[in-house]
């Protein structure tokens, strides 16, 4: 999950302009959301970058077209989101969409599941069986997750157009209103859309290596555990790609409800792999491994921290004092504010992962 500037985080309200008109049944009114942005990562591979949409982010998807039809890694938060991304296929090929892989359960990379299904009845959705376990437990309530954080978001947003006042205490401008108010629209669309959602399922579950020899190309989908319990990554090995989905976020970790010591180790994992380019699972593809070990030695410098500080005897408020998140966050942000606040939002609560998983929660009776 993750911070919108921060799910999961959990997500903050956003601002965004309106540009391709869809319509999806269930919704009164029309829902705008921008089109992808198209990067090639190889011969036939594509990475497709979706703008945030309403109160989430969407997360990347890339599509690997084959010699009769197509792997999609990652279906988006939305059906009308994946619809953007399949109508970007659509100009690249015609072949069938066979195969989509989600690599975890948070809602942004397999919320477009549904659109997929219905296009091309002989899909078959692929997860790690950690992940289809916990989308089936999550996938009726994590609709009220959203409804509570729109909710405060609405009371923010009420507030601030009748006080007359930013949160800041400055006086609200013409277009500080009119942007307001088309914050909490585009707000109400995602969740018109998102209660409107038929959730669907993966129909093949592997467990902790498959091999996809299909359409010219291998693909080795791999289970590790560090984002969620039930990561899935995709490589490639003759293409020299590889797949991350959350287990690697640029230009900053998402860091909140992670495993930290299996993550550290997972991408250590990764990083012995021979790769050309990285497609994280959200942000720009990475072409050397400097990102990659850049996350692996923050978050080894933060459970060192952590681990010290607990030698020390040190509760978590005192724990959060003692680790020097700061000299880690200039790395990521080189203190541009909104990458600060993200940094803030989505890497700063790692060191609560760290601190419960050394202590088995010990926090709760401090």
């Amino acid at each position: 999950m993750k911070f919108m500037v921060d799910k999961s985080g959990l997500l903050l309200g956003l601002s965004f302009s309106a540009l391709y008109l869809i319509s999806f049944a269930g919704i009164s009114a029309a829902s705008t959301w921008h089109g992808p942005q198209e990067v090639k990562i190889g011969e036939g591979i594509y990475l497709f970058i979706s703008p945030d949409v309403g109160a989430d982010v969407d997360g990347n998807s890339i599509a690997v077209i084959n010699d009769h039809d197509v792997l999609v890694f990652d279906s988006n938060v939305l059906p009308s989101t994946a619809r953007n991304v399949l109508t970007e296929i659509r100009k690249l090929t015609p072949k069938p969409v066979r195969y989509v892989l989600n690599s975890h359960w948070h809602p942004d990379h397999w919320g477009g599941n549904e659109m997929y299904a219905k296009e091309f009845p002989d899909l078959e959705i692929i997860a790690n069986q950690d992940t289809r376990r916990l989308m089936e437990s999550t996938m009726n309530v994590y609709v009220k997750t959203l409804e509570n954080q729109s909710a405060q978001e609405e009371v923010e947003i009420d507030n601030d157009l009748k006080s007359g006042k930013n949160s800041d205490g400055t006086a609200l401008s013409e277009k500080d209103r009119k942007d307001l108010q088309e914050q909490q629209r585009l707000s109400h669309d995602f969740m018109s859309e998102y209660r409107a959602m038929r959730p669907v399922l993966p129909t093949l579950a592997y467990g902790d290596r498959l091999t996809l020899y299909h359409g010219g190309r291998e693909f080795r989908i791999m289970h590790f555990v560090g984002n969620t319990l039930g990561d899935s990554a995709v490589y490639l090995p003759t293409e020299k790609v590889l797949l991350t989905g959350d287990l690697l976020v640029y230009p900053v970790p998402y860091c909140a409800d992670s495993h930290p010591t299996a993550w550290i180790e997972s991408l250590r994992a990764l990083s012995r792999l021979d790769v050309s380019v990285i497609v994280p699972g959200h942000g720009q593809a990475q072409h050397d491994m400097n990102y990659l070990n850049l996350v692996i030695e923050s978050l080894q410098s933060v459970v060192d921290q952590v681990h010290e500080a607990l030698r020390r005897g040190m509760t978590l408020e005192e724990t959060k004092k003692f680790v020097n998140l700061n000299a880690i966050r200039l790395k990521f942000t080189h203190d541009d504010p909104d990458l600060n606040a993200s940094f803030q939002g989505n890497f700063a609560p790692f060191v609560r992962q760290v601190y419960d998983e050394a202590t088995e929660e010990l926090e709760l009776y401090q």
